[in-house]
């Protein structure tokens, strides 16, 4: 399990070094207006992507450990998405001349926004489904290539279409469309021998019926996360959005650097362990590590926040800075929801589930529509805090009526009497000396006192952390040792 997050972690992190290599390859091409709208298009994507999957994918992952031919469940889903994702495709053709001039500015490419975002989304459909089947049979290495395939591809074909025929907006969506294509096409071949275009209509109906139980949830998940760009382009402008999103782009690194491996390393793992005798000892245990780990990533992210904004984005964004904690910290919150919610999964409560998601949901809109007038773009970061620690404090108290888990709800805010002063000696320095060797050699040691205060306090034992360096120690042992056998042979 161990190894397996390791491969997750470096995965993730070369998927997102070759994101920051797109994003100033976008802040330094486009304006501001032309990468606030941008990212808007980016926002209806991941609405319109609701409706395409269905979360049919998220239904195969459910019921994975239910069927021994596990084949056959992928096939179901398989199915499902290319006949579904074809309705999808041939409807967007149809309503796109009426729909595409209310959604967007009239802007060279505009016409083609909505097809090439639903093809898109299609396509990244039918590999996720590959990809989470790769993940549930532990095959880490696989389904992290799949991933790391996609965002590869997409910057070989942004790099022609957006700086050689320097195409714009219509550019990057035409590169992650054929990106995705590839990847599909090399994934369908890979399999073509074991696929068979049918599905079982029990195993269907269980993973729909699954995976549309958590729509209503994820609807408002994406209103937690993405729908306050169209709020502050509704009370600032698009460059107010530009300058957010390259703030929630660095802050939400924590996800694909720490929370996306955890997760895939835990989703398997709670499923296997929650009815064992010391099943919630050890859920407890991986809760203890996601904290100590968690709470390391938002600093470390918080401490190099102008270093980040200076590498991907010109002066214009500097305001993004402060940002950026509000938003590793929000999606630190977010996602300790994978152990909350434990109880409500196990038990199939997704009604619930989703109820307590369009509660934080529209505390997220209440909340923007007061602060943003107020506080701006910070306003709004601060909005989507407070509405997960209210989704927090519900999934706890639900989830543990059908699952009691021997965790604290108050453990993940403990670290804040450890972060607040650290960077809060932070930002004091830099307004005194601007250097940035001297800003890398702060951030350092601040790190390092971070994880010194925590054992001094108890939030993470002397024995926890050494397992975890001796794991990764052992880890790179075993690395070297196999590639000097190599080269001896």
């Amino acid at each position: 399990m161990f190894s397996n997050g390791v491969i997750y972690f470096f995965s993730s992190l070369l998927t997102q070094s070759i994101n920051l290599v797109l994003i100033p390859l976008y802040t330094r091409n486009l304006t501001q207006e032309q990468f606030g709208q941008f990212d808007l298009i980016m926002s209806v994507q991941q609405l319109l992507m609701l409706g395409i999957t269905l979360g049919v994918f998220s239904g195969m992952v459910r019921f994975f450990n239910e069927y021994e031919n596990r084949q056959e469940l992928r096939n179901t889903a398989l199915t499902f998405s290319l006949l579904w994702g074809s309705v999808c495709i041939l409807l967007i053709w149809l309503v796109n001349p009426w729909v595409y001039p209310l959604l967007f500015d009239q802007i060279p490419g505009s016409n083609l926004f909505l097809p090439y975002v639903v093809m898109s989304s299609v396509l990244a459909c039918l590999n996720m489904i590959y990809s989470s089947y790769y993940a549930m049979q532990f095959q880490a290495l696989k389904s992290s290539a799949v991933q790391l395939a996609t965002i590869v591809t997409t910057l070989v074909f942004a790099l022609y279409y957006f700086l050689v025929l320097d195409m714009g907006i219509i550019g990057i969506l035409q590169a992650q469309l054929f990106g995705n294509l590839a990847v599909f096409i090399v994934l369908f071949m890979i399999h073509l021998k074991s696929f068979k275009l049918r599905w079982k209509p029990a195993q269907l109906r269980k993973m729909l019926s699954y995976g549309t139980g958590l729509m209503l949830g994820d609807v408002s998940a994406w209103i937690l996360s993405l729908s306050d760009r169209f709020l502050i382009r509704g009370f600032m402008n698009l460059s107010s959005v530009a300058v957010y999103s390259i703030g929630y782009k660095i802050g939400m690194l924590i996800n694909p650097f720490f929370i996306n491996p955890f997760t895939s390393v835990f989703t398997p793992f709670k499923y296997k362990v929650y009815n064992e005798a010391n099943g919630q000892e050890r859920i407890g245990k991986m809760f203890r590590l996601y904290n100590f780990v968690g709470w390391l990533c938002v600093l470390g992210l918080s401490l190099f926040a102008n270093i980040g904004v200076s590498l991907v984005a010109t002066e214009d964004y500097r305001d993004a800075n402060y940002v950026i904690p509000i938003i590793a910290f929000s999606y630190f919150l977010s996602g300790a929801i994978a152990f909350y919610s434990l109880g409500l999964h196990i038990a199939n409560k997704m009604r619930l589930n989703s109820a307590i998601t369009v509660i934080a949901a529209l505390v997220n809109i209440a909340c923007n529509i007061l602060f943003i007038p107020w506080l701006g773009i910070y306003g709004s970061a601060l909005s989507t805090v407070i509405a997960y620690v209210i989704s927090n404090l519900l999934f706890y108290h639900f989830g543990s009526k059908y699952y009691p888990l021997r965790i604290s709800l108050w453990e993940p805010y403990k670290y804040l009497v450890v972060f607040i002063p650290i960077y809060g000696i932070h930002v004091a320095v830099m307004q005194i000396w601007s250097s940035m060797l001297l800003e890398l050699l702060l951030n350092g040691i601040l790190c390092i006192v971070f994880v010194l205060a925590s054992l001094f306090c108890s939030f993470i034992s002397r024995d926890e952390l050494m397992n975890v360096l001796q794991q990764v120690i052992l880890r790179k042992v075993k690395k070297l040792s196999y590639k000097g056998v190599q080269a001896k042979s």
